[in-house]
């Protein structure tokens, strides 16, 4: 029983071994994600939908409508698209808890649930519904006043159809259930400078 024990025990250990060599390369597959926005899209305050074309909409309609009720955020559509290095291995995530910063309004939070399988060299298209409302809204005691603030950040995000210079993006990975309480997920950073977006990766730890 002794000898027939060691080839399952030698066994036991290469796949140990093989497991602990596997699991940080996870990790820093991870941390090679390349992150980018695709834009932005469909800026809207309650049922205005804003483009460049309207950038001369009437605020005193606004007001008359009861668009400045407290409460009413700019919601827009984020596209993004991650993409693995190509001789990367094929990994599905779980998806993902984010972060946006946008100059000028609050930082806003949110947590796709869904399913997302990254495959090397192949960009995969994920939208996030933000809802983003102005900083200092509730400070401002008139409609008018936080009509005004709606409009400026709506115009701002609608005008280039692109993220502010100054925003910035963080996505954190959910890793299937078997990888999550041992490997560690890296959290991606999107800049969005005054002349291109960057990428800054941290690797997992």
């Amino acid at each position: 029983m002794r000898y027939r024990a060691r080839p399952l025990l030698a066994l036991v250990l290469a796949g140990l071994l093989g497991g602990c060599i596997a699991l940080p390369q996870v990790g820093f597959m991870l941390g090679r994600i390349a992150l980018s926005s695709m834009g932005v899209e469909d800026v809207r305050v309650g049922n205005y939908h804003f483009s460049p074309g309207l950038e001369g909409i009437d605020e005193l309609s606004l007001l008359s409508s009861g668009l400045a009720l407290a409460g009413l955020p700019v919601n827009l559509d984020l596209p993004l698209a991650l993409t693995l290095p190509a001789s990367a291995p094929n990994i599905e995530l779980q998806g993902f808890d984010w972060q946006l910063q946008v100059p000028g309004a609050e930082t806003t939070t949110g947590k796709v649930d869904e399913p997302i399988a990254l495959r090397g060299g192949e960009p995969a298209t994920v939208t996030l519904p933000v809802a983003l409302e102005p900083a200092g809204l509730d400070a401002l005691s008139s409609k008018a006043a936080r009509v005004s603030s709606l409009l400026a950040l709506a115009r701002e995000l609608s005008r280039t159809g692109e993220l502010p210079a100054g925003s910035q993006l963080s996505l954190t990975p959910t890793l299937p259930a078997a990888l999550g309480g041992i490997v560690t997920a890296p959290t991606l950073t999107l800049d969005i400078g005054e002349q291109k977006t960057e990428l800054l990766g941290a690797p997992a730890g």
